[in-house]
């Protein structure tokens, strides 16, 4: 059983946290979420401070995260764990802090995710530059490709500033906690 303390969370992420531990992902609707479903996650420093999150919530989970790790190297990352284990049933993709991304890698990640059923984006909070143009172009990625899905967790940590380290983007042990629940409600979803 999962114990949250809800009073950390804003109010649309305790709802979210509230439907995860219930097994709901909507109001009255039971989990339709397979626990024998593969899972490979591939992110920077910001999965690599949620990874014990992860592990907790999701049995046999395969965390591939490095800090500093731009996209492009997150690319090269899938394909070795494509190689070594073949396409997992859900992929996540929480990229783009360390310089951003564009359409183009992109479409290069999801030109090497043959056969994986779901891909899961999470979006930005970086105080630079790209925070925006990453962002629209995971969003848009969602609109051009059927199996992928957005984790906002741009929007779920606005105003959030207690879910922050002092930099700003990097959550503190609340925020990874709320990162990791958000994705893993989508997972589940």
């Amino acid at each position: 059983m999962v114990m949250l303390t809800l009073r950390r969370f804003t109010p649309i992420a305790a709802l979210v946290a509230i439907l995860f531990v219930s097994g709901c992902t909507e109001l009255g609707t039971a989990n339709a979420y397979d626990d024998s479903a593969t899972v490979v996650a591939i992110g920077d420093s910001i999965m690599v401070g949620a990874s014990d999150h992860f592990t907790d919530l999701v049995d046999d989970i395969v965390i591939d995260a490095e800090v500093g790790r731009p996209f492009s190297d997150g690319i090269d990352a899938l394909e070795r764990q494509l190689a070594e284990s073949g396409p997992p049933d859900i992929l996540v993709v929480a990229l783009g802090t360390n310089a951003g991304t564009s359409a183009g890698q992109i479409d290069e990640l999801m030109a090497i995710t043959d056969g994986i059923d779901e891909v899961i984006f999470v979006n930005v909070r970086v105080p630079r530059g790209w925070e925006s143009s990453t962002n629209g172009a995971l969003s848009d990625a969602a609109a051009r490709h059927d199996n992928v899905r957005i984790v906002d967790w741009h929007g779920e940590s606005d105003s959030g500033d207690h879910l922050f380290r002092s930099d700003g983007y990097h959550p503190n042990e609340t925020g990874s906690e709320l990162w990791a629940n958000l994705i893993v409600v989508e997972i589940k979803s």
